[in-house]
């Protein structure tokens, strides 16, 4: 007698998808497959403001079969310039020299009209304006963020929560072999830039990235950078003033400006800043002065937190919840920087620590790998915040904490604990 897969139990063949390298085609077969296999497709869900990664997200959202097989959720955090809107501006941008003096003449040649064409590709530009088409509109409407708050009841199997940072310049060289990112699994729009790259003989210039940096030096009330609408967008302070096309009027470089002028009439005539005016001004002068890498920054230390604590104050997120990772990016933007999210996240004016240990307090969470990066040396109060998330989380079996630092902190000891100190 002849058995064939339909006669068997769903269980067994469930058993058996499960185990194949790639379900689509099972799902092809007929209803029944289709209801087996489906929820195998997205075992890794990502979310961000890139518009492909939001589509496939929503579609995933929209059918039970899938959204019901996520198990582990990315909130990925890469962005792009606000400050390239267009190609003239791209062709700019990739051919600042390195002393500041001699990129203020280049730029002033091309905002004359005496320029010549770039050896970049115009394919490349293609390919970056695809990935900045809404991604930006999405990013102050908060579009990721409403649809994961109305996708949250559907995912039902979720284990694993990730934030990254992860870029498609990260590869098999920074041993990227699991996680985010990686040759495990990739957001959309990091396949789709990797699968140009591979038909190129050198990699297209700026990928989707965001640098976890400090961005409020000299600020004394860093609440504006707490909020989920903050980018630092270094280049901008470069393009704006040496011939930035007409493309640009009304947007955010435009109106920072038109703020940078202001600030130098506000000091020449001796009248007072305002804490907010000196810290633009400030940073304005610094990245006058900055050479090409810190220009390339594109920084913000907050989004992913609000995201994260999307999920972690979820109820029924709490009780399903057993994993929390940060897969932090190696393409740093220079020597000073540092693998992982801004340790300024956690100090002392910063809203996050006692939302995180109430979120994580609250879960279940067994395996714990926190990753902070660059900071200012740590102030009055970090210590303790850590301290009290660590102590939040009674349950964990598997910690690993990299800090950015010599400095240790008594913590509770979970069953197994890593620290590496770097």
């Amino acid at each position: 007698m002849t058995i064939n897969l339909l006669s068997c139990p769903d269980e067994v063949i469930n058993h058996i998808v499960k185990f194949l390298p790639n379900v689509k085609a099972a799902r092809e077969t007929c209803k029944r497959l289709n209801r087996i296999s489906s929820p195998y497709l997205f075992p890794v869900l990502y979310i961000s403001c890139h518009q492909l990664d939001l589509d496939v997200f929503r579609m995933v959202a929209k059918n039970p079969l899938l959204i019901g097989g996520v198990r582990e959720l990315v909130i990925d955090d890469t962005t792009v310039p606000v400050s390239i809107p267009d190609w003239p501006t791209y062709q700019k941008m990739l051919s600042l020299p390195e002393d500041p003096d001699d990129r203020r003449d280049v730029l002033e040649m091309a905002a004359s009209g005496n320029w010549s064409d770039c050896d970049e590709p115009k394919e490349h530009w293609e390919l970056f304006d695809s990935i900045l088409k809404g991604h930006h509109e999405n990013r102050l409407a908060r579009a990721d963020y409403h649809a994961l708050k109305q996708a949250l009841p559907h995912l039902k199997r979720l284990r694993s929560l990730v934030l990254t940072n992860r870029t498609a310049n990260d590869g098999i060289d920074d041993d990227f072999q699991e996680g985010a990112q990686s040759l495990e699994s990739s957001s959309p729009v990091c396949k789709f830039w990797k699968r140009f790259e591979s038909k190129r003989d050198y990699p297209v210039s700026f990928a989707p990235r965001c640098d976890w940096l400090p961005t409020g030096k000299g600020l004394l009330d860093k609440t504006p950078i707490y909020g989920m609408d903050w980018l630092d967008d270094r280049l901008t302070d470069d393009i704006t003033p040496c011939g930035v096309p007409n493309t640009l009027a009304g947007s955010p470089a435009f109106q920072e400006l038109a703020s940078k002028k202001f600030f130098e009439e506000e000091i020449n005539g001796g009248q007072d800043l305002t804490d907010w005016d000196l810290f633009l001004y400030e940073r304005a002068e610094r990245l006058d002065r900055a050479n090409k890498d810190k220009l390339f920054i594109l920084a913000r230390e907050a989004r992913v937190i609000h995201l994260a604590l999307l999920v972690l104050e979820d109820q029924t997120m709490q009780s399903q919840l057993t994993e929390f990772r940060v897969d932090a990016t190696c393409d740093v933007p220079n020597m000073d920087c540092s693998p992982g999210l801004a340790i300024t996240v956690f100090n002392k004016q910063s809203p996050f620590p006692t939302q995180l240990a109430r979120g994580f307090g609250a879960t279940n969470i067994t395996k714990f790998n926190l990753t902070l990066g660059t900071g200012l040396p740590l102030d009055i109060g970090v210590g303790d915040h850590l301290r009290g998330i660590f102590e939040s989380m009674p349950q964990l079996e598997e910690c690993f904490s990299s800090l950015m630092t010599y400095t240790t902190f008594p913590l509770s000891q979970p069953k197994r604990l890593s620290r590496d100190f770097v």
